[in-house]
C-alpha cells in the first residue's frame, strides 16, 4: 500500500514552525506537527483551515527520549515511514551575561537546541535509509556561526546543531539522504496563519523562509546544497 510522503516538523510554534507545517501540507505531505504545548498546536490547527486535514498535531517533548521513540513509532504505524524531518527547536535562551547563565539554563539550551534534534534524527534517518532516501533540515541562526557576547547558552547549542548537520551530511549523503542547515540571519516577522499582510521593513517573512526551505527539499541529487544563509536585503553580515 502506497503512502503519502510524511514530514515531521519538530518544534512547532506560531512563527516559522507553523509556516513549515502549512507549506509542506501544501506540497502534498502528511505533516506531523510536534510541540510541547497542546494549546499552541490547537491554535495552529485552527489557523490552517482545510490544510489541517493533512496534518496531525501531537504534543511531544522532543528532549524526552521515550516520548520521541513512542511518537515516531506512532508515525510509522499510522502514516508510514518519515521522508522529511525539519528540526526547528531551540532552548529558549535569552541574551544575558555569561556570569548570569545558570548551569540549568545552559543544559536546557543544549537539550532543546541539539539533543532534541539528535533524538529525532536517530529515529527518522533509519526510515529514510530503508526507503530510498529522504531529507533532514536543521534550522540554525546567526549564532550558529558567530558567538556573540551575552549569547553563550544559545550560540553553543546552535554551533553544536551545525556540527551535527555536517556529520549527518557527510555520513548519509551518498546513501540518498539530503541533510542541510539553514542559517536565519535577521529578525523574523512571524505573520500569523490566516493573516495576509506585508512583512515589516527590514525583517524576514516567515512565509518566505518556509518557501526557501521547500526549494531546498526539492533539489535534485546532482545539485544538493548543504548550507544556506538567508537574510533581508538590509541586514549586515
Amino acid at each position: 500500500m502506497a503512502h503519502d510522503r510524511v514530514a515531521v516538523v519538530a518544534g512547532v510554534g506560531p512563527g516559522i514552525g507553523a509556516r513549515f507545517v502549512e507549506t509542506f501540507a501544501q506540497e502534498g505531505y502528511r505533516v506531523v506537527a510536534l510541540a510541547r504545548s497542546a494549546d499552541n498546536l490547537a491554535v495552529i490547527r485552527a489557523g490552517l483551515g482545510a490544510l489541517a486535514d493533512r496534518c496531525v498535531f501531537w504534543p511531544t517533548d522532543i528532549t524526552d527520549q521515550a516520548q520521541v521513540t513512542q511518537m515516531f513509532a506512532r508515525v510509522r504505524s499510522e502514516l508510514g515511514p518519515v521522508n522529511l524531518l525539519i528540526c526547528n527547536s531551540g532552548g529558549g535562551a535569552k541574551r544575558g551575561s555569561f556570569l548570569t547563565v545558570t548551569p540549568d539554563d545552559f543544559m536546557k539550551n543544549l537539550r532543546g537546541g541539539v539533543f532534541g534534534p539528535f533524538l529525532c534524527a536517530k529515529e527518522a534517518i533509519p526510515d529514510m535509509l530503508a526507503h530510498g532516501g529522504g531529507t533532514v533540515v536543521y534550522i540554525g541562526a546567526t549564532s550558529s556561526v558567530k558567538g556573540y557576547a551575552k549569547s553563550s547558552a544559545f550560540a553553543t547549542g546552535k554551533f553544536a546543531l551545525r556540527a551535527l548537520a555536517q556529520c549527518n551530511a557527510r555520513e548519509f549523503g551518498a546513501q540518498g539522504i539530503h541533510v542541510f542547515h539553514v542559517i536565519i540571519d535577521g529578525g523574523i516577522d512571524d505573520i500569523p496563519l490566516g493573516e495576509d499582510r506585508a512583512v515589516q521593513p527590514g525583517m524576514l517573512d516567515s512565509r518566505s523562509i518556509a518557501r526557501v526551505v521547500a526549494q531546498g527539499v526539492a533539489q535534485p541529487r546532482d545539485t544538493w546544497m548543504h548550507e544556506i544563509d538567508i537574510r533581508p536585503s538590509v541586514e549586515n553580515f
